[in-house]
């Protein structure tokens, strides 16, 4: 008996180490895991229920690896980035039922979809707060327009390596916790309530076979009619 007890020690320990933020714990300095992201969506032209739209999102990181998840309940629909430096991979790919499209980017390029957020402005605003027991920092975002204005907040507590690669806020050095997406006419609030500190397999950042090269315009194309069906 006294043996058995040892022996859930490990396992308790494991259980603790991938526990969700919900419970508060924090991984201070962390440079391997997942986080799992709600959507909102604040705004959303698609004729279709937001219960058929992309409901959670979830990024996977190792030090300067990169890969996100963004999938509707709707097949295996949604759309994956890869980012991974040291192969030259920085990637989007699209999952539309069948049909499978990717693009094959830089590091330089702004991911297809995020056209409408070009030319944001964004500037730190000195308020701090705490989302899944990580400390954050509030910045106010200025959309092209100027005339609207947005607020996200990230930490530099999580290790991520330029995590903001190919996405609006490649300028904020941190983990974006709550933050928000426009999407051609659609705009989406991610918030994050679960972060895990485990290993992520190597195939989660290389490249996917079976899928069509196209340009980025036709896959931005392809990403509005996703998100406005």
């Amino acid at each position: 008996m006294k043996n058995s007890s040892l022996l859930l020690i490990p396992l308790l320990l494991t259980v603790f180490v991938l526990a969700s933020c919900r419970g508060g714990n924090k991984y201070r300095n962390m440079k391997e895991g997942e986080i799992y992201y709600t959507i909102k969506y604040v705004s959303n032209p698609s004729s279709l229920s937001s219960d058929l739209l992309p409901k959670e999102l979830v990024i996977a990181f190792r030090n300067d690896l990169i890969s996100t998840r963004l999938k509707t309940p709707i097949g295996n629909s949604g759309v994956t980035t890869v980012i991974n430096p040291k192969e030259n991979i920085y990637d989007t790919y699209l999952n539309i039922l069948s049909f499978k499209y990717y693009f094959e980017g830089n590091y330089r390029d702004l991911q297809p979809g995020f056209a409408s957020m070009e030319g944001i402005t964004i500037h730190d605003t000195g308020r701090k707060s705490v989302i899944c027991g990580f400390n954050c920092r509030q910045a106010r975002v200025e959309m092209p327009d100027k005339k609207t204005t947005r607020y996200i907040w990230y930490t530099t507590e999580i290790r991520a390596e330029n995590p903001n690669r190919m996405t609006p806020y490649r300028e904020i050095d941190g983990v974006l916790m709550d933050f928000f997406y426009i999407i051609g006419d659609a705009e989406l609030q991610f918030t994050a309530d679960e972060v895990l500190a485990k290993q992520i397999p190597d195939k989660e950042f290389e490249r996917k076979k079976n899928y069509r090269k196209v340009t980025s315009k036709y896959l931005d194309t392809l990403i509005l009619k996703m998100i406005s069906f």
